[in-house]
């Protein structure tokens, strides 16, 4: 029986084909180990029995990594930022201001319902299934209302 050392450096090549293959474009080094880990576990776990070592191996190498992926994917659905770890970006005061006389300038040129609609969709951060309910109108009208908004207050560019 093999080490497992000579095990590893035969079937390097393999590692980086699954993770080619799982189209994985960051964290190479993340996934490469725990292909070795799974490749570790199917080294322990063969029978010689049941058939030859490498599809088996690509297997176990291939399902460790979609699981990885599966598994980051689901943390990065969940995770939520506290207050403290969202970034704030400054700009220069002067920056600022002409900005906001530019922005208050288009939001004259719109209606106060159109206002209030736009603050309560951007900044309040309502869906349109909360606005629907607030504005007694469907999800498709209030997705048309917001493009006509917009559509105006790029005109006024």
């Amino acid at each position: 029986m093999f080490q497992f050392d000579e095990i590893l450096e035969q079937y390097e090549p393999m590692i980086s084909a699954a993770i080619r293959k799982c189209r994985i474009y960051k964290n190479h080094e993340h996934y490469a180990q725990t292909a070795r880990i799974a490749l570790w576990k199917a080294w322990e776990k063969y029978d010689h029995v049941q058939g030859d070592f490498a599809p088996y191996a690509f297997t176990c190498i291939r399902g460790s990594i979609l699981d990885e992926l599966k598994k980051e994917n689901r943390y990065e659905e969940r995770y939520q930022p506290e207050q403290d770890d969202i970034i704030e970006l400054y700009m220069p005061t002067s920056i600022e201001s002409e900005v906001s006389y530019i922005l208050e300038g288009l939001l004259n040129k719109i209606s106060k319902e159109e206002q209030q609609f736009l603050i309560d969709y951007y900044i309040g951060g309502y869906s349109y299934e909360e606005l629907s309910a607030k504005y007694h109108a469907s999800v498709a009208t209030l997705q048309k209302r917001r493009m006509r908004i917009i559509e105006k207050v790029r005109k006024e560019i």
